[in-house]
């Protein structure tokens, strides 16, 4: 469970290599550190060695400047590696909004496109600098002027339908194309046997909401006294969530372990999936839950749950932040096996349509459709 993103764009690449497409992925704050996922032999890789993130160290005005001058030679250097690779079409995220110009800037005759891998309102400087007087004024006209000429890109993809509904303010024709699974389990483990395992995966950090969790669990341990959960991950959080754990006495209740490669062989081991985010971009983790035939409580967050999540079919929903409904969801599932293992079969067939060579194949014929 580690870089998440990262690991979704290299499966859509290795696909496409896979399938004979010619692609070549160019980053610009890499350097010499190899990739973190492996990617298809033929997979070309260019660092522009632009590294925005030392800019943290230096005082505004200093900031600013460099700013300006890596904007210059990002530039420069992504114009050579266009002007030798002479792509069809170049594709960008999100991630690079402040990069807009630059990009859109280019001498080149390949169709620009981009794609949004999380929430709107987290792109935003706004959001970052919010009650923050002069700076959250500053950082609003930096949006506005940023997102103003996306109308210029030929294709803009989003992840879920309710996070298009934001984008469309500045992109009248938007797709939505969902994340791939990396893997779907081609058989699982039954779940006949109640296991009495809860399970929780993900960064420990304020989006994803433990804190939550925990507190709806404290309100429901003593009605459901055989049943523990077991948490995986790591981040600024962990400390702080210990503590709520141990002022609460659920120490034996609720197991904290560090992030792992095997969270397949976990969910398989465990009877459900709570999913407390207070928002997300999509909510990968979800799916992947439900590849191994169990259900997903979750939280209707914005965005993603709701688009995976069929309430009462495949999992349970619920209002967004509501502690107390967590609580109660989670006990309703504890005390319904038969409909919990009901929900888990239907939340196994939830997540074949997410398939990494159903999502990528989208992902190719979308490309084809503006070559044509």
């Amino acid at each position: 469970m580690k870089a998440g993103v990262e690991r979704l764009m290299s499966d859509k690449m290795n696909y496409m290599a896979e399938q004979g497409h010619d692609i070549t992925l160019v980053t610009y704050e890499q350097g010499a550190h190899p990739p973190v996922f492996p990617l298809h032999p033929s997979i070309k890789h260019f660092d522009l060695d632009t590294r925005f993130f030392t800019l943290q160290k230096y005082s505004l005005p200093q900031r600013l400047w460099k700013m300006h001058q890596l904007q210059k030679l990002f530039g420069k250097r992504l114009q050579q590696v266009v002007d030798e690779q002479q792509p069809d079409i170049i594709h960008a995220t999100t991630y690079s909004l402040g990069l807009v110009k630059q990009i859109l800037g280019l001498r080149t005759t390949a169709k620009l496109t981009m794609e949004s891998q999380v929430s709107y309102e987290s792109e935003l400087k706004e959001t970052i600098y919010k009650g923050r007087g002069i700076l959250e004024t500053l950082a609003r006209r930096y949006d506005r002027k940023v997102l103003s000429q996306l109308h210029r890109f030929d294709a803009f993809f989003t992840l879920t339908k309710g996070d298009t509904e934001k984008w469309r303010q500045h992109y009248d024709h938007i797709t939505v194309i969902p994340n791939p699974l990396t893997r779907y389990p081609e058989e699982v483990k039954g779940h006949d046997k109640e296991l009495r395992r809860i399970i929780c995966a993900g960064r420990l950090v304020y989006q994803k909401g433990f804190d939550l969790f925990v507190q709806a669990f404290a309100d429901i341990a003593n009605q459901c006294p055989d049943w523990h959960v077991d948490l995986f991950g790591s981040g600024e959080d962990e400390a702080m969530l210990r503590k709520m754990i141990g002022e609460r006495g659920l120490e034996q209740r609720i197991i904290m372990h560090p992030a792992t490669d095997r969270i397949y062989d976990e969910f398989q081991d465990s009877d459900f999936f709570v999913f407390p985010s207070r928002f997300e971009g999509w909510g990968l983790v979800i799916v992947e839950a439900m590849s191994c035939g169990i259900p997903v409580v979750s939280f209707r967050c914005d965005y993603g749950p709701e688009d995976i999540i069929t309430d009462g079919k495949d999992g349970l929903l619920v209002t967004n932040g509501d502690t107390k409904e967590l609580g109660e969801k989670i006990l309703w599932i504890i005390n319904h096996p038969e409909e919990r293992r009901a929900m888990g079969q239907a939340a196994r067939m939830t997540a074949r349509k997410y398939r990494k060579e159903i999502i990528s194949q989208q992902w190719i014929d979308v490309f084809s459709s503006l070559l044509t």
